[in-house]
């Protein structure tokens, strides 16, 4: 284990916020980051992301299962509200999306496009990259920096939360970028909230850190983007039944899935 400090702002200065799992998540006292720390080594990080399997009080397995059509649909859904219905098609652009899973969000994109968009899926996770593979989508494991091209498309989707150093992989997606090309952005919006008005497990120390709309904001600028939209919708899947979130509200209603288009600033 080693400690951590705020990579929004830097500061060392935090209170406690949630306890899980055997591990502790804390709140930047400058900013307002939710944070793990101490944390596993950046090797342990690694291995879990290829496993599925992070070590705690007890093991937490976290590979799950192929998502099928459903999960689909709500990607094409969320990909007609952020660009409209036609905006990919006939676009023959390159795509990369890091952090693939078993691919859902790759299937969308061939059928938002007519598969005219030429995608491409990293997965650290050996399970979820084979499984992605037996449905003939390219899903594959490689260092960024070994990758020898640019794309005008990179995805980031429900990975943030899971980066040590998430201002360092932005930098590095940026580059992966053509001029003006996008980045699209997932995660949820837990850093407004305290722990007990969020329904769901945090799921320690596979989440590293929760951030918000405007954590996010002022990490992309720091980073290189502008930001373009930013949408928050229901989380999928959504919370058990019967529990309430801030001021009474429904927690399967909250808008805590935070979706984000930002574009490379020259």
């Amino acid at each position: 284990m080693s400690d951590a400090s705020c990579y929004v702002c830097g500061s060392d200065e935090r209170k406690p916020w949630a306890t899980e799992n055997g591990h502790h998540a804390v709140r930047c006292a400058d900013c307002g980051l939710v944070y793990v720390s101490p944390r596993p080594r950046l090797e342990d990080i690694s291995r879990a992301a290829q496993t599925g399997l992070h070590a705690g009080e007890k093991e937490l397995a976290v590979t799950g299962a192929y998502g099928g059509r459903r999960r689909v649909e709500h990607y094409l859904a969320r990909l007609a509200d952020l660009y409209g219905r036609a905006y990919f098609h006939g676009a023959g652009e390159r795509w990369l999306d890091v952090g693939a899973g078993f691919g859902e969000f790759l299937e969308a994109l061939g059928e938002a496009s007519g598969g005219a968009l030429k995608t491409r899926g990293l997965e650290p996770n050996e399970a979820k990259a084979a499984s992605a593979r037996e449905r003939r989508l390219n899903v594959t494991f490689a260092e960024l920096s070994a990758l020898g091209e640019r794309y005008h498309h990179v995805s980031l989707l429900n990975v943030f939360s899971h980066l040590p150093e998430p201002p360092a992989m932005l930098r590095t997606l940026r580059d992966l970028l053509e001029p003006s090309g996008e980045l699209l952005l997932q995660t949820g919006n837990f850093a407004e909230l305290e722990r007990s008005e969020i329904p769901v497990s945090l799921d320690l120390p596979d989440h590293l850190s929760f951030a918000n709309e405007r954590l996010l904001r002022r990490v992309l600028d720091a980073t290189g983007f502008g930001v373009v939209t930013v949408k928050a919708y229901p989380m999928f899947p959504p919370p058990q039944r019967g529990v309430l979130g801030r001021r009474g509200t429904p927690a399967g209603r909250q808008c805590l899935d935070v979706w984000v288009r930002a574009r490379r600033l020259p």
